[in-house]
């Protein structure tokens, strides 16, 4: 096994250890100022943007109405309030080294593999 594959499972493991930890306490649009609610404009964008792709389809339309899904997971996101679940140092430290390790081990085949074709061009 490769070290960047080895690298890719031990963060993909991490992360996925890291995201058992955390909890989400309520998920919505997300609100200006407290006052003003992004899902009816978010909502309205979308539906026209639908409209105009079924209407005329060219790359403007289709663009606008990926634009306006980009705006609608930011806002659901934006509206999404997480924390961390009580956890000991050795809960956070069984996550973290394994996202570190494994970055370091993908770093590190990238530079490789760059020293590799270096190597291979010279004479």
């Amino acid at each position: 096994m490769s070290k960047k594959t080895m690298g890719w499972i031990l963060v993909i493991i991490g992360l996925f250890m890291l995201f058992k930890m955390v909890r989400v306490s309520s998920f919505g649009f997300y609100s200006i100022g407290g006052r003003v609610n992004t899902s009816a404009i978010v909502l309205v964008l979308l539906i026209v943007s639908g409209i105009a792709v079924v209407v005329n389809k060219n790359k403007f339309t289709w663009g606008c109405f990926v634009l306006s899904l980009a705006f609608l997971v930011v806002a659901l996101i934006l509206g999404t309030e997480l924390y961390f679940a009580y956890s000991t140092l050795t809960d956070v430290l069984l996550v973290l080294v394994p996202v570190v390790f494994g970055a370091g081990l993908i770093i590190k085949s990238a530079f490789e593999k760059h020293k590799k074709k270096e190597n291979k061009y010279e004479y």
